[in-house]
């Protein structure tokens, strides 16, 4: 570590402050010195005491001056008037000081001169000598006062003859020193700090006869300098370079002078002034901790200056309980802000939340509005900043997203803060997205505030201000979910560019093995450990907090560290203990704080914070201890206007009398109308003082005296206290478990009234705020409460807390306890209607768990219990029959009838509907026969009942159904514009994705341009993301990156956009539950890179090598026969082959791939495969004699003939030219292969397909250079290397040339 101090320099009348090791920032937040709007620590001083104060800190600057010229460090000018150097003769000088103008509100270099005079026979001490220039300097008078320095040289004298008796005998008596030990204790001793151990060798007699000691005859006869400048004085008058010092505080060298006016130069509140008030303070100063601020800021630095990484920022602060982890993060973050950041702490109640997963940046995001609302009336940037905000909101939530997110976030309000209010149509489709039925519904409700969560995360952090967000993650009160929300939340904002450039994380925890973060590409993470206090740290926080020099407190710092090992809490009240048993105190007379660091050693202290923090509680008075166990119920915050309802329970009195006590013992803290617990341990200290059984009855009794005095509440804490309230009676249940209390007493009456009030705060938990978590807690004691016979005599509120109880277990995807729970409730159900309630939650469980044959059998169950049967046999010809008598009817209908058909209006055939609605779109391709009869049964229920939300999926369904199976293109077309109509009427944003993927993701295709295909997608997805369902979302993604890539949209985009969507999957855990599904992405992202030329290994890093992806997609499909599950994996392997140009590979794919379909275009991956097996065929029949490969290339040719004759024109036209012409070129007709060549072109140039337009020039260059037209050749393979290099195919741009 380097020296803590450096140089100091004089420019004119003013002196630089010191350079630091440290920069100056650093120093700032170490020592808290900036200011942050809100503080308010200003304080006004009369107008004399200000130009006092600017003398002596001028003064001190003067007076280290001296002291350097002293040491013969600094030379020293004159005034100008032929004032000389001074020589100082370390064993006899006589100095005088010259002020020129005393009436000079201030002191500087130019009116100060050190004057040498002739040597006298009187030989005075450099020290002595040395203190009266300063107090000549400090008292502003040209001489000392004849009796006063006569006083002093006596005191003088004294010392250097005790300095000689103690070269003589270097021990002391046992009996004198017991006496001056006990003389200092009992204050007998006026300035007995003061006198050493010899001014007790004749101790009668010199009591009599002692000379006053120089500090207190400098206090006596200069009453107006501060305390501080007189000890100064009288140390230096006192000092000795011998290294011994001759009092007990008196200086051993003129660097230990140096050393103390450096402090008061620097720190004049601390060092110079008399302190306004003698308590010991430690203040918001981080003692010892410039390393870990530096790398902070240093992290922080790199962010605002745009100078970084470009990762996402974490750092991870360990340390144990009470190291101060978090006040040093506070005070950086409070420093930040003065520098443009925003700063959020994140504080969350586990008392009042538990596990839950939206707690912690819910509280963040209310904690920024709050901070937005008051920037508002700031400088214009922040104004400026406002309003980008308030854009991006709406751009990405809309005003509907932002009015869900307002019902969670209180300070987000739509018409202060976004400017734009919600129209009452959407108010109302709002509203009923936020109703929640069925056990799905209850799964994408929690999801859709997750994503309008993240969305308005993206927003906020894409505007471009930085900001910094501190979490709590002790572990011990960290829950697992979360953590797992938290890790995701990181991690989506770690995937995207715009966000994590502007964000830094840091965590502080308990256990330095536990990390909110594990590792990504995009993440740097930053360790810092905070031990305990070095001893040079430890004295100099005591020597701040006692306000004297660190020489002087150094012996006591080394008791406290030995008795400590410097681990801050315990020196906190270790010191606490010291003041209170008098040991150390505060001298009035001397107006500083004195101890005996031989007693102070034999203070005891506890082995562990938990005992320290115990016995200082046990030494509180009892009505404060009991206050504090009440306290210690509510959480580490407690609401003045509701903890003082209890005035009076169990004896417990004058309550915010009795906490304010705490808060002078620094046990409480207090900011307006909240009292809150200095520190968690010392909250569960006191909340376990109280035995279990005892604290079970207790919280009964505060939640009950609350409700029955809640009329005398104010009237804006009434929610808050009937919230409170009821999770005190909760807490009354034995550990929180189900069943019986059978520690507390409750009537049948008493238990009926706490299930029904839990019922209703778990229901509104849910509707309000999403919080599964919290109605979880809520349902699960409303079970507990529930009266031994409840089943028969109140079935209904039993029966609703469970099903209730139920839909948030399978939220938090507690599977197993779910099932049982399910299980368990099929046996007690009384009606039909119920049992449907519990299959809703099994199906949704059992999808969303992987388990697709048995939720199909659910689904199944449930349609024979409702009267819509499936067919017993459900197979290829079953469902082939039903779709031609179904298309037969459903061709007949128009967009224009769909508007107008009538709805849907009976309860069962819409339950059935929902049934079905539910069956997730990945059913298409595991189950897709299974699907396909779903589509027909909920089309046909559709026409025969009426219209619902759902038949806009049962028609676009049906649509794919007719287009796989039937093979008519132009019916399927038809039926999913039908679906899309009667989604307009609906518009039911949860199931947006069901209707549009199968409509723009493989009907329209068909007929319109690829490129609108993509953009409704989009659409979908977008809307889709704010209305939940991760699992139909990631499906959706998967199908429009396929597209885009048949699209030729950038490469680059789509890779991240495909790396990005294969990370979502893993943090959704997809991976683990829809294996083929994640996989096929994962495969999907190699046939991408293939194309780039990228290496595989990053990606491989990340995920899993192409091999190993390769082979789970096989294994997969080996365990469930699905054929798409292996027509995909020969769709990956094909392109991969092609884009490498190992051409015989590639074919076999193909025809692999045409195995396991139909050989027509009707999915997207169709489209590559026929055109590019069609390139091959007629490529392989000119250069090898392979039979058959004219064949392959005139079949493929064929069936892009018909797609652009009977399809989409735009789509086709440019492939079936380019396969034509390849097909001329075969055959020998150059001319038309010439022609065609041209043609598809300049179709594939119009209708904006860049990547085959790059082909059509490279088979066109190919065939000029092989047909001797060279320069002709050459010129348009450089312009098919420029389209492959603009579509980003990197790798086919530099193997162009090659190929001649």
């Amino acid at each position: 570590m380097p020296s803590r101090w450096a140089t100091i320099e004089t420019v004119g009348d003013n002196v630089k402050k010191r350079e630091s090791t440290w920069p100056q920032t650093v120093v700032d937040v170490a020592r808290g010195e900036f200011h942050v709007n809100g503080d308010n620590n200003t304080i006004h001083e009369a107008k004399s005491s200000a130009e006092e104060k600017a003398y002596y800190q001028n003064a001190v600057v003067i007076a280290y001056l001296l002291v350097q010229h002293v040491m013969g460090a600094v030379p020293m000018a004159g005034n100008g008037n032929g004032s000389v150097k001074i020589n100082v003769d370390p064993n006899s000088i006589k100095v005088k000081l010259t002020v020129e103008d005393w009436t000079s509100q201030s002191c500087s270099l130019g009116s100060v001169s050190v004057i040498l005079e002739p040597s006298t026979d009187t030989r005075r001490s450099i020290f002595y000598s040395l203190g009266e220039v300063l107090l000549i300097l400090f008292s502003r008078q040209e001489t000392i006062a004849p009796q006063c320095r006569a006083t002093l040289l006596s005191r003088q004298e004294c010392l250097n003859e005790r300095d000689s008796a103690n070269r003589e005998a270097d021990t002391f008596d046992s009996f004198q020193d017991t006496m001056q030990r006990a003389l200092m204790f009992l204050d007998l001793e006026e300035g007995g700090g003061d006198i050493m151990m010899d001014d007790l060798l004749e101790l009668p007699e010199k009591r009599a006869t002692t000379t006053p000691s120089t500090f207190s005859t400098l206090c006596t006869n200069y009453p107006t300098l501060p305390i501080s400048v007189c000890r100064l004085i009288a140390d230096v008058m006192e000092g000795s370079n011998g290294g011994v010092a001759l009092t007990k505080t008196s200086f051993t060298s003129l660097e230990e002078v140096l050393e103390d006016l450096k402090r008061m130069m620097f720190e004049p509140d601390v060092f110079l002034h008399n302190p306004s008030d003698p308590r010991i303070d430690f203040g918001r100063r981080l003692y010892g901790r410039e390393r870990e601020i530096s790398t902070i800021l240093s992290v922080a630095n790199g962010i605002s200056s745009k100078r970084g990484s470009g990762a996402l920022e974490i750092i991870s602060v360990h340390g144990y309980s009470g190291s101060g982890k978090s006040f040093l993060v506070n005070q950086i973050g409070r420093y930040l802000s003065t520098k443009g950041w925003i700063f959020l702490e994140v504080e969350v109640d586990r008392m009042k939340h538990g596990d839950a997963a939206f707690p912690m940046i819910i509280s963040a995001l209310d904690h920024y509005f709050a901070t937005m609302e008051s920037m508002k009336f700031r400088e214009s940037d922040d104004l400026r900043y406002c309003n980008q905000v308030a854009t991006k909101i709406t751009e990405a939530l809309g005003p509907v997203g932002v009015d869900s997110l307002s019902r969670v976030i209180p300070s987000l309000n739509i018409n202060r803060l976004v400017g734009t209010e919600v129209t009452e149509n959407d108010y109302n489709n709002n509203h009923q997205n936020n109703i929640v039925r069925t056990g799905e519904e209850y799964v994408m409700y929690e999801e859709r505030i997750e994503s309008l969560l993240l969305s308005l995360v993206d927003a906020i952090l894409s505007v471009g201000r930085p900001i910094l967000l501190l979490y709590d993650a002790n572990s011990q009160w960290t829950g697992d979910i979360e953590s797992q929300f938290l890790e995701k939340l990181l991690k989506h904002i770690a995937d995207r560019t715009s966000s994590r450039q502007n964000l830094l994380f840091i965590e502080c925890c308990g256990n330095k093995d536990t990390s909110t973060m594990a590792s990504h590409d995009f993440v740097n993470i930053s360790r810092i450990e905070i031990d305990e206090f070095s001893k040079p740290a430890l004295n100099d926080a005591i020597s701040h907090a006692l306000c004297l020099p660190p020489r002087v407190t150094a012996p006591l710092s080394e008791i406290i560290h030995i008795k400590t090992m410097g681990n801050i809490t315990f020196v906190l009240e270790f010191m606490k203990s010291l003041e209170k048993s008098k040991i150390l105190t505060y001298n009035a007379s001397e107006r500083q704080w004195v101890w005996d660091t031989d007693i102070v050693p034999l203070q005891r202290i506890s082995e562990s914070v938990a005992g320290l923090l115990m016995r200082k509680l046990l030494n509180l008075d009892k009505s404060v201890l009991d206050c504090l166990i009440v306290a210690s119920c509510f959480g580490s915050q407690i609401n003045v206007p509701i903890i003082e309802l209890l005035d009076g329970l169990r004896g417990v009195t004058n309550i915010g009398a009795n906490l304010d006590r705490a808060v002078e013992e620094g046990i409480l803290e207090k900011a307006g109308p909240l009292y809150m617990f200095s520190h968690n341990s010392l909250q569960r200290t006191v909340y376990e003082i109280t035995p279990q059984n005892s604290r079970n009855q207790l919280h009964l009794d505060i939640g009950s005296t609350l409700i029955s005095k809640s009329a005398g509440a104010p009237q804006e804490v009434i929610e808050e206290l009937f919230s409170v309230a009821l999770s005190h009676i909760n807490r009354s249940l034995p550990n929180g478990e189900n069943g019986q209390a059978n520690e507390i007493n409750l009537s049948s009456s008493q238990r009926s009234v706490f299930a029904k009030l839990n019922l209703k705060a778990g229901q509104k938990a849910i509707s309000n705020k999403a919080d599964f978590s919290l109605a979880k807690f809520h349902l699960k004691a409303g079970m507990a409460f529930l009266p031994e016979q409840c089943w028969r005599d109140q079935y209904d509120l039993a029966f609703n807390l469970h099903i209730e109880y139920a839909n948030a277990l399978l939220v938090q995807l507690e599977y197993k306890e779910l099932d049982t729970l399910c299980q368990a409730l099929l046996l007690k159900s009384r009606c039909v209607e119920d049992q449907i309630k519990i299959h809703e939650i099994l199906i949704a469980y059992l999808f969303r768990s992987g388990k697709f044959p048995e939720a199909l059998e659910h689904v199944r169950s449930v349609l024979d219990t409702l009267g819509f049967p499936l067919p017993t046999s459900i197979d290829k010809d079953t469902v082939r029959a039903v779709l031609e008598a179904l298309r037969a009817l459903a061709s007949s209908f128009t967009p224009e009838q769909m508007r107008k058909f009538p709805l849907m209006t009976e309860d069962v055939p819409k339950q059935a509907m929902k049934i079905m609605g539910s069956v997730p779109i990945l059913c298409t391709y595991s189950s897709p026969t299974f699907a396909a009869m779903i589509a027909c049964q909920m089309t046909q229920l559709s026409i025969q009942h009426g219209l619902c939300a759902e038949s806009a999926v049962a028609f676009g369904n049906l649509g794919f159904a007719i287009n796989s199976i039937l093979q008519d293109f132009n019916c399927g077309y038809k039926m999913g514009n039908l679906g899309l109509t009667v989604f307009q009427r609906f518009k039911s944003d949860t199931l947006i994705i069901k209707t549009y993927v199968p409509i723009f993701g493989f009907l329209k295709s068909w007929k319109e341009p690829l490129q609108s295909c993509s953009e409704g997608l989009s659409y979908a997805i977008h809307e889709g993301s704010l209305a939940g369902d991760h699992v139909s979302i990631s499906l959706a993604k998967v199908v429009l990156n396929r597209l885009l890539l048949v699209n030729g949209y950038k490469l680059s985009k789509l890779r991240m956009s495909q790396e990005s969507l294969c990370r979502e999957m893993m943090y959704n855990k997809q991976e683990e539950k829809f294996g083929a599904f994640f996989y096929q992405s994962l495969g999907d992202l190699y046939a991408i890179m293939s194309f780039i030329g990228e290496p595989e290994d990053r990606v491989a890093s990340i995920f899993i090598p192409r091999e190993k992806c390769d082979k789970a997609l096989l294994e997969i499909y080996s365990s469930t026969k699905n054929a798409s599950v292996l027509q995909i994996f020969y769709y990956q392997r094909f392109l991969q082959c092609f884009a490498t140009k190992d051409f015989k590979s590639a074919l076999d794919y193909s025809q692999e791939y045409d195995n396991l379909g139909n050989g027509m275009i009707s999915r997207i991956t169709d489209v590559p495969i026929v055109f590019f097996s069609g390139v091959i065929g007629f490529i392989l029949a000119r250069k090898t004699e392979q039979d058959g490969m004219f064949d392959v290339g005139e079949h493929r040719r064929m069936q892009m003939q018909m797609w652009a004759d009977h399809g989409s024109r735009w789509n086709a036209e440019n492939k079936s030219l380019l396969l034509q012409a390849e097909k001329n070129y075969t055959t020998g007709n150059l001319d038309e292969a010439k022609a065609c060549y041209e043609a598809s072109i300049k179709s594939a140039k119009e209708h904006k397909f860049i990547h085959e337009e790059a082909l059509a020039y490279e088979l066109y260059g190919t065939f000029c250079v092989e047909t001797g037209h060279l320069e002709n050749g050459t010129g348009l393979l450089r312009k098919a290397q420029s389209r492959y290099a603009q579509w980003g195919a990197i790798k086919k741009a530099s193997e162009v040339f090659p190929l001649m």
